[in-house]
């Protein structure tokens, strides 16, 4: 996949940024080709040095392949490091020492700058340019008192750390979600939703008429969890409510996830953590039920000439909370079937002005290339006196496009 595919894909949030990533001869240098390639889904602008260690690990084709230019491997006449620290117009917004051996971080404490990466971490601390170290190395080499105390004195040069937890007894290359998130912070303004807290809804709910079967929808949940992702990169907090009948890899959910079973139990839990706590919003992602069948226990005999199942409606739930929440900020998603775009629109209008919601995420499902099992979508989005504005790609594309929207309807909301 070209660079050109791949560039901005996730977003602008590093638009502009140049970040000069250090390697190191850790086995987690393996790592280093993903991360070049997430800083560029979300605009940024790597540069790579290689130390000569770190060169048995990643090669430096596969750091070009990664990024579309080739990395540096050692300081020429030119005076790169130099350059990258002073020169305002390659000035570097970031160093990123990743990931740093014990070796190294001892020869930056002791101001050693016998190779391309502690020369240019050094330039780099000097300039006051932030960096970031993010150890991987075995625990009797990071945990001794030597590298403990030279870490305590980069510390009060103003040098960050980041490590992941022990993991067999070594501290390996942090969660890439992690390690992004901090860069985020270190090089992006105060975010838009920051000291804001929405409930997300995502994934299907599930409706039993006995104790093995259940009415359900092919909802994977994978909108709502990129939605997710994208507020908390725009500073919200997130409490994040998934419809047991989801279909994500565990991998992926955040830690800070409830597991609903029905349309029911999703609205109780909305109500608690509304109840509970300030919310600003809720954003209501999950393709829950309608209806929900007469119960019964058991489990209904299998060799029948035929079978009759009572449904009856489930709560509405975002009716309902809006009812009892009139401030609350509230987005939805309305799916349609085989209807056109000004139908779609159209009874999304109907929709938000019925409901008095916010925003209203107007949708088709039960398409190949879109809805519920795909890994793309088509949406329109739907405010108040305002043109609908539509969004289409991939669902990681969607949910940060919505994210900017939410925090920019958020914003006039309070300003009106």
């Amino acid at each position: 996949m070209s660079i050109a595919e791949i560039y901005g894909t996730k977003g602008k949030l590093l638009e502009g940024k140049r970040i000069l990533i250090g390697v190191t001869g850790s086995i987690a240098a393996i790592e280093i080709p993903h991360l070049v390639r997430e800083i560029l889904r979300y605009s940024g602008k790597p540069i790579v040095v290689l130390s000569k260690e770190a060169q048995r690990f990643v090669t430096a084709d596969s750091i070009t392949w990664s990024m579309g230019e080739e990395p540096y491997s050692e300081i020429s006449g030119h005076s790169e490091h130099i350059k990258w620290s002073v020169d305002p117009e390659n000035r570097v917004d970031l160093y990123l020492l990743c990931p740093a051996t014990a070796n190294t971080i001892s020869k930056l404490a002791s101001g050693i700058a016998d190779g391309p990466v502690p020369l240019t971490a050094l330039a780099c601390i000097g300039a006051d340019i932030p960096c970031l170290i993010v150890p991987a190395a075995h625990n009797v080499l990071l945990d001794n008192p030597i590298t403990q105390k030279n870490i305590d004195y980069l510390k009060q040069l103003n040098v960050q750390f980041l490590s992941s937890d022990k993991e067999e007894k070594k501290y390996k290359f942090p969660p890439m979600d992690k390690l992004m998130n901090r860069i985020f912070e270190i090089l992006t303004e105060p975010q838009p939703l920051e000291g804001k807290k929405f409930v997300v809804t995502g994934g299907a709910t599930r409706e039993y008429f006995d104790d093995v079967r259940f009415l359900s929808n092919p909802s994977s949940g994978l909108s709502a969890l990129y939605v997710v992702k994208a507020i908390q990169n725009l500073g919200a907090e997130v409490s994040f409510i998934l419809g047991e009948g989801n279909t994500l890899d565990s991998n992926l959910i955040p830690p800070a996830v409830t597991v609903v079973r029905s349309t029911s139990d999703m609205y109780d839990m909305i109500r608690k953590q509304l109840t509970n706590g300030k919310v600003d919003g809720l954003i209501s992602v999950a393709a829950v039920s309608d209806y929900q069948p007469i119960s019964q226990k058991g489990k209904i005999p299998s060799r029948q000439d035929g079978l009759f199942i009572e449904l009856k409606p489930t709560i509405k739930i975002v009716k309902t909370i809006r009812s009892e929440f009139p401030s609350l900020f509230i987005v939805t998603y309305k799916a349609e079937v085989g209807v056109s775009v000004d139908e779609l629109i159209s009874r999304a209008t109907h929709f938000l002005n019925e409901n008095q919601v916010n925003l209203v995420c107007a949708n088709w499902v039960g398409e190949s290339d879109k809805g519920f099992v795909s890994k793309s979508n088509e949406i329109f989005v739907i405010r108040d006196q305002l043109e609908a504005i539509e969004l289409k790609g991939s669902k990681e594309s969607i949910g940060s496009d919505l994210a900017n929207i939410i925090a920019e309807e958020f914003e006039r909301r309070k300003s009106t």
